[in-house]
């Protein structure tokens, strides 16, 4: 017996595998390769001090001592903090109890970190493969209004320099043509935010049609000279998700269609997406007419994204004839924030008000200027300038521009008392990083999208109570 298990102990210290024994979460012993993995042996520690703060929910799943449990619970990635405090991801397996001078637990782990890496790394790539595909289709979409945009508002300025000014029918046509243009141009870049978000960890609840039709049009020049898109998209509830992530994966799934199928005969090839609720579950269908996947392949297009989300990746594929890959989704919608506490807001009368105006771009800052033109505007180029006024000054309302080199309008915010914080209203072409996105969702202000409409500005604006009327 003694033989015996010396000869176990030394099949467990020479095994790649690390090995952990634990009695009701203390370690009791630990192999070589769960050492060196840690850089120390944690033999005498409870195993929950060894784990990283983000993992102790993981890992409290794992430490159940019990065979059935063990034989239930599937491999669990957790983090644990090395000697040296980097992270190292253990994948975790709970095995059956074991007798070491009592029953005791037994944890398997596996060394995953630089597989995730490299799973992060190609991720990267592919978006970043999609970048260059989507800059390219959103040059091609964004250039055709413009050059009529352009040609138009030339031709404004040549009537508006002669004599007779031209017809008024001919300048109304000139700018109606113009404003449709832009409108094109400004639902382009509406989409294209939903890819530069920086909380493409955060879940939320998504609206799967949505993102499915921002992307589509996104995509749309990419598949115009392949294929007929058609979107089938039926009435469906928010699923819990990230809508960054949810839109990676159909932009991905909508370019390997189009790239299935050559370019010459749209009329008789065909891209269909269809999403549906289904017991429970929503599931979105690619469909194409393209070449087909071949079996080798396959597993490629099982999307890491997906899975994150507690999805499925299904594909059907035969050579010649198609694709139809199926992803489908948890319809579970997170229970709904508690909004920050807001005084009600009270309708006002329009009454002539002080307001100052704060955008680092002076054309803007003359466009909101226009938009307010019924009440006394006050200028500033940046947050630096408008600190210096708002020193010598009051003002009954500061429309600011949320992201200004220097100081920002996040940083004059959190510089000035609470009453003007109040009297904020934040205009905001895109919050592009992680700080403006969690600030717009902390603060109760007001907030208006560039570009703007004139009258909502105004209407934000006339809500506000005078300094002098209080």
């Amino acid at each position: 017996m003694r033989e015996a298990s010396a000869n176990f102990r030394g099949v467990i210290d020479s095994v790649p595998t690390g090995v952990l024994i634990h009695r009701r979460g203390r370690v009791l012993y630990a192999n070589p390769s769960f050492c060196a993995a840690l850089g120390f042996d944690p033999a005498g520690r409870d195993v929950e001090d060894l784990v990283a703060a983000d993992g102790r929910e993981a890992i409290a799943s794992v430490l159940a001592p019990n065979a059935d449990a063990a034989r239930r619970l599937p491999r669990v990635e957790v983090p644990f903090r090395r000697a040296d405090g980097a992270v190292v991801l253990l994948e975790l397996a709970p095995s059956q109890p074991v007798e070491f001078d009592g029953e005791a637990g037994v944890l398997v782990g596996h060394d995953v970190t630089e597989r995730r890496e490299m799973q992060v790394k190609s991720q990267l790539a592919d978006r970043m493969a999609s970048i260059g595909t989507i800059a390219a289709g959103v040059a091609h979409e964004i250039n055709n209004p413009l050059t009529y945009v352009i040609d138009n508002v030339r031709r404004i300025g040549e009537l508006a320099s002669t004599a007779s000014g031209g017809s008024r029918s001919e300048l109304r046509e000139l700018v109606g043509e113009a404003v449709s243009g832009l409108e094109r141009v400004e639902l382009i870049v509406r989409d294209l935010k939903m890819f530069s978000r920086a909380d493409g960890d955060a879940v939320s609840a998504v609206d799967v049609r949505d993102v499915i039709e921002s992307t589509a049009r996104i995509a749309a020049s990419q598949i115009r000279s392949r294929a007929q898109l058609t979107l089938d998209l039926a009435e469906i509830p928010k699923t819990a998700g990230h809508p960054t992530r949810l839109g990676q994966v159909i932009l991905n799934l909508l370019l390997n269609a189009a790239q299935a199928i050559p370019e010459g005969a749209p009329d008789r090839n065909r891209i269909d997406v269809v999403a549906r609720s289904q017991g429970g579950v929503t599931v979105i269908e690619v469909k194409d007419t393209g070449s087909g996947i071949r079996p080798e392949h396959l597993t490629r297009i099982f999307e890491p994204f997906v899975t994150s989300m507690g999805g499925t990746v299904a594909v059907e594929s035969r050579l010649g004839e198609g694709t139809t890959i199926r992803v489908t989704l948890p319809v579970t919608t997170p229970p709904a924030a508690t909004p920050p506490a807001v005084e009600p807001r009270v309708v006002r009368e329009a009454i002539r008000k002080r307001i100052l105006v704060v955008d680092d771009e002076p054309l803007v800052a003359r466009a909101l200027q226009r938009a307010l033109r019924a009440h006394d505007v006050t200028v500033a180029l940046g947050g630096r300038e408008a600190l210096d006024v708002l020193r010598a000054d009051a003002f009954d309302v500061i429309v600011c521009d949320l992201m200004m080199p220097g100081v920002s309008g996040i940083d004059l915010y959190e510089q000035l008392p609470g009453e003007l914080r109040r009297r904020f209203v934040f205009a905001t072409g895109g919050a592009f990083n992680q700080r403006a996105q969690q600030f717009l969702a902390e603060v109760p202000n007001q907030r208006i999208d560039k570009p703007f409409d004139p009258k909502l500005v105004a209407k934000m604006v006339d809500e506000f109570q005078p300094l002098d009327a209080r």
